[in-house]
């Protein structure tokens, strides 16, 4: 389910209406405040805790469903279901699944921020 730059950043411009320089400025706010979600994402996966993998899940979701890669979006929507199934055992490695789709989706979101300047 690969997206190429291209088409991702056509995407993020589409979502700010046209505004190049709003796309960029809601790339640099979604990473900025990315980490500390993550950070809790991912206690919540350590923890084993079904219902704060769930909230958490649906506060990244909105997030990323405008800026994140569609592989991202996918993983995310993964460790979710698996959070609504009550399936723990299959956090951790939904998780990692997760974490290497974001982070490969973050380093070509910041390319793509300094791109629409």
């Amino acid at each position: 389910m690969s997206e190429s730059r291209l088409n991702r950043e056509e995407r993020i411009i589409a979502m700010a209406g046209g505004d190049r320089e709003l796309g960029a400025e809601l790339a640099r706010i979604f990473l900025s405040h990315y980490e500390g979600m993550h950070q809790e994402l991912k206690a919540a996966v350590m923890g084993g805790d079904p219902l704060e993998v769930r909230r958490m899940v649906h506060t990244i979701e909105g997030s990323l469903g405008a800026m994140g890669s569609l592989d991202s979006i996918s993983a995310l929507m993964e460790l979710g279901q698996a959070g609504r199934d009550l399936e723990t055992s299959l956090f951790l490695p939904l998780f990692l699944k997760y974490e290497k789709a974001i982070l490969s989706s973050n380093e070509m979101l910041k390319e793509i921020a300094l791109s629409l300047d």
